[in-house]
């Protein structure tokens, strides 16, 4: 009888052992997102600057369009996440 007894403490140290391992399964699994997440971003911003520095201009007016145009989507990336926040 005891050890039927012993027996359903194990059963809920176990069950209790399993919940805290699946949180903090969960937890490095959001972890492990939040870094793909910014080495995405960081390669995302390594080749944008590499095609920044690739990239020649025929005329002053073509350079300041270029960069007009780079101007607007980092202020849109900028607002995307301040909108996040």
């Amino acid at each position: 009888m005891e050890s039927k007894l012993l027996g359903g403490t194990d059963l809920l140290d176990h069950t209790k052992q399993q919940e805290v391992e699946l949180a903090n399964r969960r937890r490095e699994l959001a972890e492990q997102k939040k870094r793909e997440r910014e080495i995405l971003q960081q390669l995302e911003r390594q080749e944008d600057d590499t095609a920044e520095i690739h990239q020649t201009y025929s005329s002053l007016q073509q350079e300041v369009e270029a960069k007009t145009r780079k101007l607007r989507k980092l202020h849109l990336k900028l607002q995307k996440v301040l909108k996040l926040k």
